[in-house]
């Protein structure tokens, strides 16, 4: 079965709304689906309808980001909670630090005179914000080149004093909110993260490794998945889709492994089964 269990939409960094990527998913034959917003759940109601719509079957996921936050230790959790309060608790603390560092950015532009140009003080009205979603806007105002963008957001957050970023969990909080909210918990993109002796530290934490993913170039997908058998987990599937800058969606060329949609069971939310509930 085809599945995409990484997808990412304009409620955090991506180019698209919720019910965008759930039609997209479904316009590619994707059978089951994940909208995983980084640290957020506010657009699971528009993409769970928009995919049950089109037949597909739905997993409530997240991507949790943690400390320290240039490693990428990211962690998604598939089929939680998302009302549970302490998987809640963390994805709050990481969205004070994603809006300090969106601040900080805007800050930045406003010196340079684009803040009044772009609207960028309705940033501050909207619950989940960060700087991804504002270099969207850089960009499709075509005022800076992506590469002019990544360096004004370093200007920006680069030199935050480090208690900026201690409120971020360890990947053993992210891991046990996520069990607490009855979610599996999988390490995202494991090829991207610059340390991997402590990519590594995660692996017995978790429940299955993020192995088929446009993230890993095609050398890295033996060592990965000699990794999953190794540390006895599941190579899960995941585009990490963002449609950055017009990017055409690449759907997962691997087939979901059986054993974790077993796995999930129940926690995969089936149109039929809504309608008889």
């Amino acid at each position: 079965m085809l599945a995409d269990l990484h997808m990412h939409s304009t409620v955090s960094d991506g180019w698209q709304d919720p019910d965008e990527v759930a039609h997209l998913a479904a316009d590619h034959g994707i059978r089951v689906m994940a909208l995983t917003d980084h640290d957020s759940f506010y657009g699971v109601l528009r993409a769970r309808a928009a995919a049950h719509r089109r037949g597909l079957g739905y997993v409530t996921g997240v991507e949790v980001s943690t400390y320290p936050p240039l490693q990428v230790r990211h962690i998604l959790g598939h089929g939680v909670d998302r009302e549970h309060p302490q998987l809640l608790a963390v994805l709050r603390r990481n969205q004070h630090v994603l809006r300090t560092q969106t601040r900080a950015w805007i800050e930045v532009l406003r010196e340079k005179g684009f803040a009044p140009v772009l609207g960028l003080d309705a940033f501050e009205h909207k619950p989940m914000i960060m700087p991804g979603a504002v270099l969207k806007v850089l960009l499709q105002h075509r005022l800076m080149s992506e590469a002019e963008a990544w360096a004004s957001v370093r200007q920006a957050v680069d030199f935050m004093p480090a208690e900026v970023y201690a409120p971020m969990p360890s990947p053993q909080e992210a891991v046990d909110a996520i069990h607490a909210a009855g979610g599996l918990a999988v390490h995202a993109h494991p090829g991207v993260v610059p340390d991997q002796d402590l990519m590594k530290e995660v692996l017995p934490l978790v429940d299955g490794l993020e192995v088929y993913t446009r993230r890993h170039k095609p050398e890295q997908i033996p060592v990965y998945e000699e990794l999953a058998r190794q540390y006895g987990l599941i190579a899960t599937v995941g585009s990490d889709y963002h449609g950055f800058n017009g990017e055409r969606y690449a759907m997962p060329k691997q087939m979901i492994d059986q054993r974790y949609l077993e796995r999930l069971g129940a926690r995969i939310e089936w149109p039929a089964l809504e309608a008889t509930a």
